[in-house]
């Protein structure tokens, strides 16, 4: 899923889509968070299913060996991928990472599990898994939160550091109506920049641009900044 999803969000703006197409990526991220919760759902059902009366788990050394195995090679990916995100500013990357990092709980929480089975304590295995479905559940409400932000248009850049970008520029006389949407990678922006209302409207203009420039220089995030010119208001 976040192979596809990540092939799709790199096509360049088209008709169809004149923003791009980087929410996909934030989909395949989402799509992650409803695989997590069929897994805490499944999880869950076996365990408490356990608790009443399933059949106890056979425990062997070959058991901590896959275990352990799996416990290093998660912290492996979860220190690169993770590294990754933050360096590529990739939501996708961090939810996957996110993923990895509950698997990490998970295998610590089974080999706990495996011992107390080992010691004569079967019940603990369903104990175990109730404890790996609130670490998976915990893990997918954290990639829900991050991707329901992206797909709400929650606010990217803050609105008074914008504006002292802006006022860098002496000829602008104020701003508001700052608006930013989209990832943290990839953000749209849209404001509306006084001038002097004598200004020629071809100067106003080239300021515009000189305006977006600094905004573009300081975010390099921003994919486009919309900038609207108003005459300053009386007074």
């Amino acid at each position: 899923m976040g192979l596809v999803g990540l092939r799709a969000s790199r096509k360049p703006p088209d008709e169809d889509h004149p923003y791009g197409h980087r929410k996909y990526e934030t989909l395949a991220a989402a799509g992650i968070f409803v695989f997590l919760l069929f897994v805490v759902i499944e999880v869950t059902r076996a365990a408490i299913n356990r608790l009443y009366g399933g059949a106890s788990p056979s425990v062997s050394a070959l058991s901590f060996a896959v275990m352990i195995l799996t416990l290093l090679i998660n912290v492996l990916v979860v220190k690169y991928e993770g590294g990754e995100a933050k360096r590529l500013s990739s939501e996708l990357l961090l939810a996957d990472a996110l993923a990895t990092r509950s698997d990490i709980l998970t295998t610590c929480a089974v080999i706990v599990s495996l011992i107390a089975v080992r010691l004569g304590f079967p019940v603990l295995d369903a104990v175990g898994g109730l404890i790996i479905a609130f670490f998976i559940a915990r893990t997918g409400w954290e990639i829900g939160r991050n991707t329901s932000r992206v797909l709400s248009d929650r606010v990217v850049l803050a609105e008074e550091d914008i504006r002292r970008v802006v006022m860098t520029e002496p000829a602008v006389m104020g701003c508001h109506h700052i608006r930013s949407r989209g990832s943290a990678d990839h953000t749209f922006l849209d404001l509306h920049v006084w001038f002097k209302p004598d200004m020629p409207l071809y100067e106003a203009h080239r300021l515009s641009h000189v305006v977006k420039d600094k905004l573009m220089a300081r975010y390099p995030q921003i994919a486009d900044a919309i900038i609207h010119i108003e005459p300053a208001p009386e007074g």
